[in-house]
């Protein structure tokens, strides 16, 4: 068992530390577009990027943005700069432009959108204390919020099974599908390096009366390593389609469950399918 807990450790960690350096070439890449002055291709690049904000950390999306914006500043769109600045706001209202890196007049202009986007915080925040104060205002459940988050489950699972079902705060089930994932890919692993040794054995191999057991090791772990790689592809599979056509929601206050699969999203032009089964 320990060495099960191991494996699923190294895996995570393995796959932790890709992801890290895919993601810190990739922003690399895009300050090297920036700083060789090819400004629309760093905005094309950092849009790229943002498609898939989700894997990237707060930190890194801030860098994304602050590239984006400070490129979209010198070519004279102030909009364009303004919008960009206030994602990094967003995700931290705080942040301050370091003025050894940046030029005081894009400083200036940051600052001028930062205390804009503090002032419309600020009353935000205060309309709604005073909804609060004054009425009561029932959670109402926003269907927009609910497929951006079926979206986004759906994006992690992708990454990795499991990763979604977290998301959604399923943890049984991430926890099932993320530790069959880690072991799936530890065995393929071993078996693709074992079944590799020993097919150069089996045809290195010059002594006729051990040709044959050459031959029948070799076609074990071959099969072995299939299955490994069948079993990781239909963890996935099966990761990706309860995401996205099940979905199950209990209601404890009427005792009814309500079963919905769904699916909601627009991978092309007028392409939208939908469905609900209520009992």
């Amino acid at each position: 068992m320990s060495k099960i807990a191991t494996t699923i450790i190294l895996c995570a960690s393995f796959m932790q530390l890709l992801f890290a350096q895919q993601n810190s070439g990739s922003i690399s890449y895009l300050k090297g577009k920036f700083e060789s002055f090819e400004y629309n291709q760093a905005i094309s690049y950092a849009d790229s990027l943002l498609a898939h904000k989700n894997i990237f950390s707060s930190g890194e999306q801030i860098q994304i943005y602050l590239v984006k914006g400070v490129s979209q500043f010198s070519l004279s769109n102030n909009e364009g700069a303004k919008d960009s600045f206030n994602n990094i706001l967003k995700i931290n209202p705080g942040y301050i432009l370091d003025s050894t890196n940046v030029s005081p007049k894009i400083i200036s202009f940051f600052n001028s959108v930062k205390s804009d986007f503090e002032k419309e915080l600020s009353l935000k925040n205060e309309s709604e204390r005073i909804k609060t104060d004054t009425v009561y205002v029932p959670k109402i459940i926003n269907k927009v919020e609910s497929a951006d988050n079926l979206k986004q489950a759906f994006l992690r699972s992708v990454i990795f099974p499991g990763l979604g079902h977290f998301y959604l705060k399923d943890n049984t089930k991430g926890w099932v599908l993320t530790s069959l994932s880690a072991i799936t890919i530890a065995s393929s692993i071993y078996f693709i390096i074992d079944s590799n040794k020993k097919e150069k054995n089996y045809l290195n191999e010059t002594n006729p009366g051990l040709i044959q057991q050459k031959y029948d090791l070799y076609n074990s772990s071959y099969k072995m390593k299939n299955i490994s790689i069948i079993s990781f592809a239909a963890v996935w599979l099966y990761s990706q389609i309860d995401i996205l056509f099940f979905p199950n929601h209990f209601n404890l206050d009427d005792n009814k469950i309500s079963f919905s699969p769904n699916l909601n999203f627009q991978f092309a032009n007028n392409l939208q399918l939908n469905f609900h089964l209520e009992f």
